[in-house]
C-alpha cells in the first residue's frame, strides 16, 4: 500500500507545485505589465497624449498592481481628466438629431454611436470623420489645451426649410432702425434753432421799432413781423418733429431707411422756412 501511494503523492504534489509556479510567473508578468504601463503613462502624459496616456492609466490602477503604483497611476489618472481637452459629438440629419454615427479622429475610431457624453482627446489639430448612412462627412478642428466640452456637429442631409420669401439675410432695409428717428430728431433740432435764431431778430426788429414808432416805414415793421412769423412755424415744427423722432424710436419700426447704403448718411436734406400771404410756410426735401 505505501509503496502504490507513494507515486500518487508525488504526482499531486507536482501537479500543486506546478499550479504555484504558473500562478506566480502569471503575477510577476501583471506586475511587470503594472510597471511598464506606468512607464508608458508618464511619457505619454507628458507628451500631451492624453487619451493613450489614460489608457495606460487604466492598466496601472488594476487591483493586480503593485500599491505604489496603482496609487501613483490614481493620481495621474484624476490629473489627465481633469486638464485633457474634451469635445461633445454631434449629428444632424435633415434639421433632427441622429446617433447612429461612427466618429474617427485622425483615422482612429473614437466612437461607434453617438451618446452625447464628452470625449477626452489630445490638444491640437485633428480631422474628425461621421460616418452615417453612407455618407461621410469631415471637419478639422483645433483644440485647445483644457478645453472642456468643445462642440463638434456637423450636418447631413438637407438642413431645415427657409422661411417662406427666400432666405439669406434681409438687406438694411428690413432690419429695425434708428436711422429714421435720428433724420426726424434733426429736422426737430434744425427748426428749434431756426426759431430761436428768427426769434431773436425778430424781437431785436421790434424793439427798434418802438423808437420809431409811429412813423415807421412800412418795409421794417414787414420785416419784423415775417421774421416773428418764421420763428413760430419754426417752433412748431420743431415741437412736431421731435415728439415724432421720440415716437420713432421707441416703436423702432421695420421701414426703410433712407440713408444712402455706402455711408449710412442723408444724401441731402433741406428745411425751407419763408413768408407766404397772410402768414408763412415751412417746407422739408430731400434726395436720397
Amino acid at each position: 500500500m505505501t509503496g502504490r501511494k507513494a507515486p500518487q503523492a508525488l504526482l499531486a504534489l507536482s501537479i500543486v507545485g506546478g499550479s504555484i509556479l504558473a500562478q506566480t510567473i502569471a503575477q510577476a508578468d501583471e506586475r511587470e505589465q503594472c510597471a511598464s504601463a506606468a512607464e508608458q503613462a508618464q511619457s505619454l502624459r507628458d507628451e500631451g497624449k492624453y487619451r493613450r496616456a489614460r489608457e495606460q492609466m487604466l492598466i496601472c490602477v488594476r487591483d493586480v498592481c503593485p500599491a505604489a503604483i496603482k496609487s501613483d497611476c490614481g493620481k495621474w489618472l484624476d490629473q489627465v481628466e481633469r486638464d485633457a481637452p474634451t469635445v461633445v459629438f454631434g449629428a444632424k440629419d435633415s434639421g433632427k438629431d441622429v446617433t447612429d454615427v461612427k466618429v474617427t479622429m485622425d483615422g482612429v475610431v473614437v466612437t461607434e454611436h453617438l451618446d452625447g457624453k464628452p470625449q477626452l482627446v489630445d490638444a491640437g489639430e485633428h480631422t474628425f470623420k461621421f460616418e452615417h448612412g453612407g455618407v461621410t462627412k469631415e471637419e478639422k478642428v483645433l483644440i485647445k489645451a483644457a478645453e472642456k466640452g468643445r462642440q463638434v456637429t456637423v450636418v447631413f442631409g438637407a438642413g431645415p426649410t427657409p422661411p417662406p420669401g427666400g432666405g439669406g439675410n434681409p438687406g438694411p432695409q428690413e432690419e429695425p432702425s434708428i436711422v429714421p428717428a435720428l433724420v426726424v430728431g434733426g429736422i426737430g433740432v434744425l427748426a428749434l434753432g431756426s426759431f430761436a435764431l428768427f426769434g431773436i431778430q425778430g424781437k431785436n426788429d421790434v424793439d427798434d421799432l418802438q423808437k420809431c414808432k409811429p412813423r415807421c416805414a412800412e418795409s421794417d415793421v414787414d420785416k419784423a413781423r415775417t421774421k416773428l412769423i418764421i420763428a413760430d412755424i419754426s417752433l412748431g415744427v420743431g415741437i412736431v418733429a421731435l415728439g415724432v423722432a421720440t415716437y420713432m424710436f421707441i416703436t423702432r419700426p421695420k421701414v426703410e431707411s433712407p440713408v444712402d447704403v455706402k455711408t449710412g448718411l442723408l444724401r441731402d436734406l433741406h428745411l425751407d422756412v419763408g413768408p407766404t400771404t397772410g402768414g408763412g410756410a415751412a417746407a422739408l426735401s430731400g434726395s436720397f
